[in-house]
């Protein structure tokens, strides 16, 4: 990778959770960990790069440094930045060697390789996520463009990333008598909102017990507008937006048609 890693947004949740372990900070991590690159530690490997330097050349051997977690399972090391991977190599931090990868392609590697633990700067501070959670946040939608606009708190942008289309994840809580119920919550005024999330992850950090079901934007748009409800709020846990009836209607005239099937909760 051609640019410096280094992932502050991560290792500022990794060390929150380190400080005060629970499930708040964990799912935060979670929800973090979906973002940025990291670093894999493949020191000791033979690598060699093309003439640019844009790609690892034919014949390269490489090793991805693996550990185990508490109930002897494999456990991959991954890194918030250079600085964090040579915790691990104290007598030799020049010698080692990482690979640049995004965080997302990082939790697809853990769960395709069949790691059950992926820790976060093992050297500490760390966290230690565990794989079937990934697997559950990687297996649902996911919109990263929204998550993205979220984060730089623009709210043009936000909207923008929503009128491009696609999905947005309901949180469902499923009844022994049969009722599916989607969550809302209470705005401000007193008016019932709806909610949406951009990841599985953003759903387990607001209710572990949840289901998701992805869903067009323009029906969540709809829903939202739809009396008793007077608008959405996206992500909840943080960084969230409230949008209002005024510009869900503005959403839904920017909006690509609805696909013809889609997932009711």
């Amino acid at each position: 990778m051609a640019h410096l890693v280094d992932n502050a947004p991560l290792r500022s949740v990794v060390e929150a959770f380190a400080a005060a372990p629970g499930q708040e900070t964990y799912f935060d991590v979670l929800r973090a960990a979906l973002h940025g690159d990291l670093l894999l530690d493949a020191t000791g490997s033979t690598i060699a790069f093309t003439d640019d330097g844009s790609a690892i050349a034919a014949g390269s051997t490489i090793k991805f440094h693996e550990g185990l977690d508490p109930n002897g399972d494999r456990a991959l090391f991954a890194f918030t930045n250079q600085e964090r991977a040579g915790d691990m190599h104290p007598d030799d931090r020049d010698g080692v060697q990482t690979i640049g990868q995004s965080a997302l392609g990082v939790l697809e590697f853990a769960v395709a390789q069949g790691f059950r633990s992926l820790y976060i700067d093992p050297a500490g501070p760390t966290c230690s996520l565990d794989v079937s959670h990934v697997q559950f946040v990687l297996r649902n939608d996911h919109n990263d463009a929204v998550k993205d606009a979220l984060a730089v708190d623009d709210r043009p942008a936000v909207l923008d990333a929503l009128a491009a289309g696609g999905t947005l994840l309901y949180a469902v809580s499923e009844h022994a008598d049969g009722r599916v119920e989607v969550a809302t919550s209470m705005g401000p005024d007193g008016v019932p909102v709806y909610l949406a999330f951009t990841s599985a992850a953003e759903v387990l950090a607001r209710d572990t017990d949840a289901a998701v079901a992805a869903v067009d934007l323009r029906r969540i748009a709809s829903d939202a507008i739809t009396e008793p409800f007077g608008g959405l709020v996206i992500n909840p846990s943080g960084p969230w937006i409230v949008l209002t009836t005024d510009e869900l209607r503005a959403l839904l005239e920017r909006l690509p048609e609805a696909p013809a099937e889609e997932t009711n909760p």
